[in-house]
């Protein structure tokens, strides 16, 4: 389309995007020792002894030495870090939470989720996650949803008295008309 020199090149009058936190590479940029640091800590977590996740106790204490973990080493919880602790994935937390849903286990399940939609809403709150980010991880992990609201109300009541053919011409004369077709007749 037009590389150097070919003349055919795209100028943007409106630079907007270049604040965008994903396209204006304004995004969170990590060092390589950040990158080490963070992949030292998945690894150690992934290694820990294995738990039995199908006793709700070791749920919580794993949970327990998570979170501590987290502060000990200055690091934020997350959801998949906590998944990578229990030695399960999401799609099985997922699982789990549909198949046994009054369950203790999801109950322990559901508090620690709890425990990591507060931490991010009061990161989100102190400015500290990005809001695409925030509400992206609030979508996935806390249950937020966009929801609109469709209120229908009737306008005209049907009368008992009327016969079919009435409510038909009624229910015609209510019908919008699309303006732009030009109906022919045969």
């Amino acid at each position: 389309m037009g590389g150097k020199g070919s003349g055919n090149r795209m100028v943007a009058k409106n630079k907007a995007w270049k604040k965008s936190p994903v396209i204006g590479n304004n995004g969170i940029t990590a060092t390589k020792e950040e990158i080490s640091k963070i992949t030292a800590h998945a690894l150690e977590i992934a290694l820990w002894d294995e738990i039995d996740t199908k006793d709700p106790e070791q749920l919580r204490d794993r949970t327990l030495k998570y979170l501590q973990y987290c502060i000990d080493n200055n690091i934020k919880p997350g959801n998949l870090g906590l998944y990578n602790a229990w030695g399960i994935t999401k799609g099985e937390v997922s699982n789990i939470q549909q198949r046994e849903p009054n369950s203790p286990r999801t109950a322990v399940i559901k508090k620690s989720r709890q425990i990591m939609s507060q931490i991010r809403e009061q990161l989100m709150a102190d400015g500290k996650v990005n809001a695409v980010a925030g509400i992206f991880w609030q979508k996935n992990y806390d249950g937020l949803k966009d929801q609109q609201e469709v209120v229908i109300e009737p306008r005209k009541q049907i009368e008992a008295d009327k016969t079919p053919e009435e409510v038909q011409q009624m229910l015609a004369d209510d019908i919008p008309i699309d303006a732009d077709y030009d109906e022919k007749s045969e």
